[in-house]
C-alpha cells in the first residue's frame, strides 16, 4: 500500500448528452473548477459511433481545449486505443498538449474491444493486444528522442524529426486493464502505471491484481513508482440522500445506455467489454432493465463515491487499503450541468477530509 497522498481527479467518461456543444460547455467549466479546487487531474476518453460517450472521438482535442482553461491539473487520456492509429501521430498530438499545458500531458493507452470502432483501422482487431504492447515502446522511444524511423510510400526507409518537441522527457503513460491479472503484470513489465475500474472486479480481486501489478513492477523496473488509478462514478453532497436523489435516475439511464453499446458491438460480431460473459440479456429490454438496475445496486452499495462525504470517505479508505493511489471520478453520468458542478465543492471537501489517509 502507498504511503502517498490519496489523488482525486475528475474523468469525462461517457457523457450521454446528444447536444455535443453543451458536453464541452460542462467539461471545460468542470475541467476550470476542478483546477481551482486544486484536483489532481481531468481525463477526458475515446470513444466512436455510439451517443454513450460518442462526444469525445479524439482525447487530444478535448485535451487541448482543457489545457486552454486550466493552468495546474494534469491533462490526461484515458483511453487512448493505440492499434486504431499511427504510434507517430500520437505522439504529435499529445506533444502539442505538453506544449500548451506546460508539460501537463498525460496519456493511458488502451487495446479496444468494440469491434466497431475498428472500422478505423479493421486489419488491427484480432492483434490489437500485442500490438499495444510495441505501440507503448515505440511511443516513448519517439517522444524521448524526437524522431522516428521507418518507410515510405516509395519503400525507401527514412529518418524524420518530429515536432513539437514537449515539454516533458517522458510522457507518463497508463494502461487501462479490466480484472485479468496478466494484463496487471503486463503493466508492471511495461513501466506502466495502471488504470481500472470495479466494473467486473470487487475490492478483494482488485486488491490481489493491485499486488501482480506491484510485484511485476518491481521485478523489471526496480526503484519505479507506479499508480494505481481507480475509475469510481462520483456525485458528493451534503448527505447521501441527496446525493442518491441526484445521483441515482442519471446513473440508471447511463447504464441503460452503456448495455445498449454493448449489445451493438456483440450484434456486429464482437464481444463485451473486459472480456465479460452473459449475453443473454442483451436482447430483451426487460433484462436490460433489471441488469441495470443491478449496476446501480452494486455502485450504491460500495462501488462508486455516491454519498456524504462521511460515506464515501469509508469507501475511499477501502479502495486505499486495496493499494489504490488516485481515484478518477466519473462524474459526467450526471447531465444536469448545475448539478455536476455543485457536486465539485463536494468532491473536494473530501479530499481534504482525509489527513489520516496521507499520513500512512
Amino acid at each position: 500500500m502507498s504511503n502517498r497522498e490519496m489523488g482525486f481527479g475528475l474523468f469525462f467518461f461517457a457523457a450521454l448528452g446528444d447536444d455535443a456543444a453543451a458536453t464541452y460547455r460542462m467539461m471545460l467549466d468542470a475541467a476550470r473548477r476542478a483546477d481551482e479546487l486544486g484536483l489532481h487531474f481531468v481525463s477526458t476518453p475515446e470513444r466512436h459511433f455510439h451517443r454513450f460517450g460518442g462526444a469525445f472521438p479524439n482525447p487530444a482535442l478535448t485535451g487541448a481545449a482543457i489545457a486552454a482553461v486550466t493552468s495546474r491539473v494534469q491533462i490526461r487520456a484515458g483511453s487512448v486505443v493505440t492499434p486504431l492509429h499511427p504510434t507517430l501521430r500520437i505522439v504529435e498530438d499529445f506533444a502539442v498538449i505538453d506544449c500548451l499545458s506546460g508539460g501537463r500531458a498525460a496519456v493511458s493507452v488502451g487495446s479496444g474491444w468494440n469491434v466497431n470502432d475498428f472500422v478505423l483501422n479493421p486489419e488491427m482487431f484480432d492483434g490489437r493486444r500485442q500490438r499495444l504492447l510495441s505501440d507503448v515502446e515505440e511511443i516513448r522511444r519517439i517522444w524521448a528522442g524526437g524522431q522516428w524511423t521507418g518507410r515510405n510510400p516509395r519503400g525507401a526507409e527514412v529518418t524524420l524529426p518530429v515536432f513539437p518537441r514537449p515539454v516533458q522527457t517522458e510522457l507518463p503513460l497508463w494502461v487501462t486493464v479490466s480484472r485479468n491479472p496478466e494484463t496487471f503484470r503486463q503493466a508492471g513489465v511495461l513501466g506502466a502505471h495502471v488504470l481500472t475500474h470495479l466494473e467486473n472486479q470487487d475490492v478483494a480481486v482488485l486488491r490481489d491484481n493491485i499486488a501482480a501489478y506491484r510485484e511485476s513492477l518491481a521485478a523489471h523496473h526496480p526503484g519505479r513508482d507506479g499508480t494505481v488509478t481507480l475509475m469510481m462514478h462520483t456525485y458528493v453532497a451534503e448527505t447521501t440522500e441527496q446525493a442518491r436523489k441526484v445521483a441515482v435516475p442519471w446513473l440508471r439511464s447511463y447504464l441503460r445506455t452503456a448495455i445498449d453499446l454493448e449489445a451493438r458491438a456483440v450484434g456486429a460480431g464482437g464481444g463485451m467489454s473486459g472480456g465479460r460473459t452473459g449475453r443473454e440479456f442483451l436482447s430483451e429490454d426487460r433484462a436490460r432493465d433489471r441488469l441495470a438496475e443491478v449496476g446501480v445496486n452494486r455502485y450504491l452499495a460500495g462501488a462508486s463515491l455516491i454519498g456524504s462525504v462521511a460515506d464515501c470517505r469509508r469507501t475511499v479508505e477501502a479502495v486505499r487499503a486495496a493499494g489504490v493511489d488516485e481515484i478518477a471520478c466519473l462524474v459526467d453520468f450526471v447531465g444536469d450541468a448545475d448539478a455536476l458542478l455543485g457536486g465539485l465543492g463536494p468532491l473536494a471537501a473530501l479530499r481534504h477530509s482525509e489527513p489520516a489517509l496521507s499520513a500512512r
